[in-house]
């Protein structure tokens, strides 16, 4: 006799699905917790000590970061709740809990979801802005982050399936949400993986740019800022297309995965905010790096006025002093003799016969 439920092999896959989503998603809501505690302890100290160079943008990726330590709550608090609801309060629902799942809709998860898939967005249009700053195209850089940005907000893929998911009763079917799910993650996923080129795109140039004037070792941290964006993008990238590609072969491994977006694209910008702001990157020769390197004294942000400006706003100005040792070695200076000579006897005979002591120096 067993003792499993009565229901077929594909329900019970189903269920599995959705109860081992929400244990993931319980587990990198931990990871949530330690990041976000990381960039509080390394960002406070910055808002103390810089009132003026930096205090703003300091305060708001502060602001940013708490923000997204309370979404991320929100989404696994409910999720949570969610699952208790299917698998226990609602165990006998028919289709079992994977159908109740299916049908039911919570707002607040929803609500987070898209949030959290919208700050995300912005963080990484803003990095992508800042990177290109100083060329000729930066309007045309800003032009293009707003279209990507108003099409993932102002276009059905976004604010239709919120309006329609924030609804706990659909008027039909609980598919509804998933349906206009998946265009809404295959438009982010594009948008968020041609930002993310772009970004790194314009790094790698800057950095070729440096070690030709000045030497690889110059250009390295441009390649750690690479790293930063690839590694952060490649989070949620990587979720999403675990997501999308059982959705589109219909499989219900996609139940899973499309619980654990919710906190992976949280952990994205946390982690690009945390390392950036802590000076830390990964590069592939990072050792080698570091020794050559070690001789380099990085200066704070100096502000001076401009002189043909009657304007009391100081200019921001980078100093950077390196040390070289260079040893040379002159041939044509002849070295004095040193009193501590040192005499060995050398025999030799004159031409009287007589022994006479020559100097060696040794």
């Amino acid at each position: 006799m067993s003792n499993g439920p009565d229901e077929s092999t594909a329900q019970i896959f189903a269920e599995g699905a959705w109860l081992q989503g929400a244990m993931i998603t319980a587990i990198l809501y931990g990871v949530v917790i330690v990041l976000s505690i990381m960039c509080w302890r390394t960002l406070w100290p910055r808002i103390q000590r810089s009132h003026d160079i930096g205090y703003r943008k300091n305060l708001f990726f502060f602001c940013y970061v708490t923000s997204l330590f309370m979404i991320g709550t929100v989404y696994v608090v409910f999720n949570a709740q969610m699952t208790q609801l299917g698998f226990v309060n609602n165990r006998f629902y028919p289709g079992g809990p994977s159908a109740y799942e299916e049908a039911t809709s919570s707002a607040p998860i929803n609500t987070a979801f898209v949030l959290s898939s919208w700050c995300a967005d912005l963080l990484m249009i803003w990095r992508c802005v800042v990177v290109y700053r100083d060329t000729r195209g930066h309007f045309i850089i800003i032009i293009l982050g707003c279209i990507m940005f108003v099409a993932t907000v102002g276009m059905f893929t976004g604010t239709l399936w919120l309006v329609i998911v924030s609804r706990p009763e659909q008027d039909t079917s609980g598919w509804m949400s998933f349906s206009f799910l998946f265009p809404y993650l295959s438009v982010d996923l594009a948008i968020n993986i041609f930002i993310s080129l772009l970004t790194v795109m314009r790094l790698l140039f800057h950095r070729r740019r440096i070690s030709t004037v000045l030497s690889p070792a110059h250009g390295v941290i441009y390649a750690s800022f690479a790293a930063i964006i690839v590694e952060s993008a490649s989070v949620y990238s990587i979720c999403s297309l675990l997501y999308l590609i059982p959705y589109a072969l219909n499989s219900t491994i996609s139940y899973a995965f499309m619980q654990i977006l919710g906190e992976a694209q949280i952990i994205a910008p946390l982690l690009i905010i945390y390392r950036v702001a802590a000076g830390k990157g990964w590069a592939t020769h990072s050792a080698a790096v570091n020794s050559a390197t070690s001789d380099t004294i990085r200066m704070r942000r100096m502000t001076y006025p401009h002189p043909s400006s009657s304007s009391t706003h100081p200019t921001p100005l980078n100093v950077e002093i390196s040390f070289h040792t260079e040893t040379t070695h002159d041939d044509s200076i002849k070295m004095s003799k040193s009193p501590y000579t040192e005499y060995t006897t050398d025999h030799s005979t004159d031409k009287a016969g007589t022994d006479i002591p020559v100097a060696t120096v040794v």
